[in-house]
């Protein structure tokens, strides 16, 4: 992914190898415990009633704490392997309580995201593994310095939000909103194909084994992105 969890890494070689097989393996098993971690929260969070402030604050800290996790997994690669159930876990809140908030104004939201983020991920392998979509270094560029600009904007647009304001159109609904949601969607489904890359090339040059927890928390990274813009897609599609 064009992001800090796998860009941003400086690789080593060790004398066991990471494998494409490791990294698919730990990333289906952080998917699977994120994915638990969030029903278990939608469902809890649901059955007691918690209100929609203490929900947005779940899911603000969950996004700073995931944020710390990964940066450190970065900056030590050598943790990555202690810190990635922390991380799932942390992506579980979030997802919850994101999905619970969005669930009590449309409650067919979530289900529908949750499919387009895996018939979007599954398009995207797709299209990388044919060659329909080559990973070029220009295209690298461009989808990189993309997610940079949404991430800046996400962050102006996050202390808005604990002042009780807004960005101006791309946050409140209308048209613009849309079509603001639509390329974000379109960047982060683009990044996974960025995620496929890297780990190939990362298998290709030897890169050591502990590497692969790096690798899966990218990856969950981006399918927990694009599962969340599609949440705020669909949801201004519904509202208009």
């Amino acid at each position: 992914m064009a992001n800090p969890i796998i860009s941003r890494t400086t690789l080593m070689t060790g004398a066991v190898a990471m494998s494409i097989r490791g990294v698919i393996a730990k990333s289906a098993f952080l998917l699977t415990l994120a994915a638990v971690a969030g029903f278990g929260v939608f469902f809890y969070a649901l059955s007691i009633g918690v209100s929609s402030s203490m929900l947005h604050i779940m899911a603000v800290v969950a996004v700073f704490a995931g944020m710390g996790l990964g940066l450190a997994s970065t900056l030590k690669p050598n943790l990555a392997k202690t810190l990635a159930v922390p991380y799932a876990l942390t992506e579980g809140v979030l997802l919850g309580s994101f999905s619970l908030i969005m669930y009590r104004f449309y409650p067919t939201v979530p289900l529908s995201a949750l499919s387009a983020t895996f018939i979007t991920a599954a398009v995207m392998l797709t299209l990388y593994t044919t060659g329909m979509i080559k990973v070029s270094e220009k295209f690298r560029s461009i989808i990189t310095s993309a997610v940079i600009a949404i991430g800046i904007l996400y962050l102006v647009q996050l202390g808005f939000r604990l002042f009780g304001s807004s960005l101006p159109l791309l946050f409140d609904g209308g048209l613009v909103a849309i079509g603001f949601s639509v390329f974000v969607t379109l960047i982060a489904s683009f990044s996974l194909l960025l995620d496929f890359d890297n780990i190939e090339k990362g298998a290709a040059f030897g890169v050591a084994r502990e590497y692969e927890w790096v690798y899966s928390i990218g990856i969950l990274s981006t399918l927990v992105w694009m599962y969340i813009e599609f949440l705020r897609l669909i949801g201004y599609l519904q509202s208009e």
